[in-house]
């Protein structure tokens, strides 16, 4: 069996939207995570309290057109207008809990990693170090997380600042051959 590799014709490509976009999620995440962590849960609220509404209202239109109670229907309604207004009233005690819990994961991973080390330290091997080496920046990225806004998501945003650059430019010099 034969097999024929056809290239296209023209070198240039669509322009890669998606890193783009990426780019500017690394950037607003990397300057203003805690702006755009709050903003998210403040969008999330908005939407939760918007389903509350459309059930409550729900509820009213089937009681008055059909002549049925459904108290399962009015409290989904309640339940997730009050839902939706604590999210947007604790938007900014959400976003610190995610660093907080963020932090705290990060130190018991590290923690645990540690204590697996134990099997492999009379192995003289290099995965000890190494594995040593990961686990302590495990416990100390997780301190960090911890005390410092958003620490997380600050690196989180330069990661794909880094990359959306670098899909850019590859998709740039692909375009000079």
């Amino acid at each position: 069996m034969k097999v024929t590799i056809i290239e296209p014709n023209k070198k240039e490509g669509e322009f890669p939207v998606g890193s783009l976009l990426l780019l500017i999620l690394g950037i607003l995440l990397a300057f203003n995570s805690e702006g755009v962590i709050s903003g998210l849960f403040i969008v999330l609220g908005i939407l939760i309290c918007l389903y509350g509404i459309y059930k409550f209202l729900r509820y009213f239109q089937m009681r008055n057109q059909f002549h049925t109670d459904d108290s399962g229907l009015m409290m989904s309604g309640v339940l997730s207008i009050t839902i939706g207004l604590l999210t947007v009233i604790l938007a900014s005690f959400l976003t610190n809990a995610i660093s907080i819990i963020t932090g705290i994961w990060l130190i018991f991973s590290g923690i645990s990693k540690l204590s697996t080390l134990n099997i492999y330290k009379n192995s003289n091997s290099k995965y000890y170090v190494t594995q040593l080496i990961i686990a302590v920046l495990f416990v100390l990225f997780g301190l960090y997380s911890i005390f410092a806004d958003n620490a997380v998501l600050m690196i989180l945003g330069i990661l794909l600042i880094v990359y959306s650059i670098g899909d850019m430019i590859n998709y740039f010099l692909h375009l000079k051959k």
